[in-house]
């Protein structure tokens, strides 16, 4: 019988020999049974829940090929945890070897049919949901007894000993001095108003090591709100150790583990006086400046320096139109090099003025919106047309997560109710045959007429009048600009050929906002 190997083991921390000696286990198995081994694969140090995409198990990939190229009777693993600890993903493992003519063989279990892949795939599963519980545990009973189940903060340094019985007790930290001198350095500079940037420029320059032996970064000063990281929001500086302020959580598609923050109400806390290095005073002076600072970054809130800055091109050269001194705009090529010829100005204030007269009048007319509903159909039927060459794909699709449905329902009444994966591979499933359904209705969906408002023109007018009173209050203009802004795509500057002075603009507009006063759809709402 031709066979292929398969080992592996799930963490750095494990002896890497486990997949050498899991291979080592198969080959006997193998020569005792008259088997011809044709192949060996491993993934060292990876989850059985990492996924079974190339990126995530490339061992197990390069096996599967192998299998589905033919010429394999059998995958001998040493248990089906090592193939997967992820009840889907075992499923569907075990499913491709069948189908391409050879079976799973495990050391501990024979040969794995259906019924045993489906009872193993969910003690293999919990057995993963286990082990996270009982480390928790173990954890929190380290911080019980005032150890520290985690890394080492900065500001102190690692202090095991061991017991009367010679045994290493772990997770003692005691203060470094000349960190902790660091440490109250920063509490007192921000305290007194330095940034967090001003901080770390001042320890970089006095030639400091950072956290982690390197440069000093603002972050790692001000860290974050959410998962409460960072020098300025630890609470082990004034001696309160705390655990449980993040869970992992994994994308069920990608498989990536994500950091999610929990709330107060689950966050252990346990206090270790001797770590106290900051008093509260200064601790309440500094927690109280950053609630003061919480929100949406300061960059993240920069609007234009005006109000069309970035949105007025040059007729003649397609140049930007940006403000070429305090008052007036003119083409950016012939104030940098004189590589136009367009060198008329206009005020910041008459160049507004003529944007919104623009924008009120005749900007509706019958064939602009007939034009751009034209190709809004246009563009749904080659959408359409496109989803109806896939109907046979999807079709097989929603027959497949059909038949995936009623083996989930089989197994739920077969007793597999009190798992928590069945029922989520069940909604899974189901999900999955709804969406599947949609996508096939929408083929046969015929295109939505768009209707006009009826009083279109007035309305959109009534709109841009009230942009126009609104960004002359000083109070609601932080939110007229915006919405101005976004209904214009550019605006074509050209200057006046009747005239030695002066040019004409000509504002191009994005229709799909114009089309949602058109259409009667949301409206811009009232800024005063």
């Amino acid at each position: 019988m031709r066979t292929v190997i398969y080992a592996r083991f799930s963490s750095d921390n494990q002896n890497p020999r486990s997949t050498a000696d899991q291979i080592e286990l198969c080959r006997k198995r193998a020569a005792d049974e008259g088997w011809t081994v044709i192949g060996a694969f491993e993934d060292a140090a990876i989850s059985g829940a990492a996924g079974i995409g190339a990126d995530q198990r490339p061992g197990l990939n390069a096996m599967m090929r192998m299998v589905e190229a033919g010429g394999v009777d059998q995958v001998l693993a040493e248990s089906t945890d090592r193939i997967s600890r992820h009840v889907a993903d075992a499923h569907i493992l075990r499913e491709r070897i069948e189908f391409a003519g050879a079976r799973l063989f495990t050391l501990f279990d024979g040969t794995v049919t259906p019924m045993i892949g489906l009872i193993k795939g969910f003690t293999d599963a919990q057995f993963r949901t286990d082990l996270a519980k009982r480390v928790r545990r173990g954890q929190l009973g380290t911080l019980k007894q005032g150890r520290i189940p985690g890394s080492i903060a900065y500001g102190y340094r690692q202090a095991n000993r061991l017991d009367d019985r010679g045994q290493v007790v772990r997770g003692l930290r005691e203060i470094d001095s000349d960190k902790a001198d660091i440490v109250r350095r920063i509490f007192r500079e921000y305290a007194a108003g330095r940034s967090p940037n001003a901080i770390a420029a001042g320890l970089n320059a006095d030639g400091i090591p950072g956290s982690r032996g390197g440069i000093w970064h603002e972050t790692a000063i001000s860290g974050d709100t959410r998962h409460k990281r960072g020098i300025l929001r630890n609470e082990t500086y004034v001696g309160v150790v705390t655990y449980g302020r993040s869970r992992t959580v994994v994308n069920p598609q990608t498989r990536q583990r994500l950091m999610r923050p929990n709330g107060d109400d689950v966050v252990e806390r346990q206090e270790i006086a001797h770590l106290r290095i900051i008093d509260d005073d200064l601790w309440q002076q500094v927690q109280a400046r950053l609630a003061s600072n919480q929100g949406v970054r300061p960059e993240r809130l920069r609007r234009p320096k005006h109000i069309l800055s970035g949105l007025g091109v040059c007729e003649v050269c397609g140049a930007r139109w940006v403000l070429r001194s305090s008052k007036f705009w003119g083409c950016s090529n012939y104030r940098y090099g004189k590589a136009c010829t367009n060198n008329r100005l206009v005020g910041t204030h008459i160049f507004e003025r003529m944007v919104l007269a623009d924008l009120k009048e005749g900007m509706l007319s019958p064939d602009v919106v007939s034009a751009y509903v034209r190709e809004y159909h246009r563009d749904f039927a080659r959408q359409s047309a496109d989803m109806g060459r896939d109907r046979a794909k999807l079709e097989r699709k929603l027959e497949e997560a059909e038949r995936r449905m009623k083996r989930m329902l089989q197994a739920f009444t077969d007793g597999g109710s009190e798992f928590e994966e069945i029922r989520d591979m069940l909604t899974s499933a189901r999900a999955d045959k709804e969406a599947l359904q949609r996508q096939l209705a929408s083929m046969d969906a015929v295109p939505n007429v768009l209707a006009l408002h009826p009083h279109v023109e007035e309305v959109y007018r009534r709109q841009v009048e009230e942009l126009e009173a609104a960004l002359a209050d000083p109070e609601a203009q932080l939110e007229a600009i915006p919405r101005l802004r976004s209904i214009i795509a550019s605006i074509i500057v050209s200057p006046r050929l009747d005239r030695e002075r002066g040019v004409v603009v000509q504002v191009i507009r994005q229709m799909d906002e114009i089309l949602s006063i058109a259409t009667g759809g949301q409206q811009f709402s009232q800024l005063r």
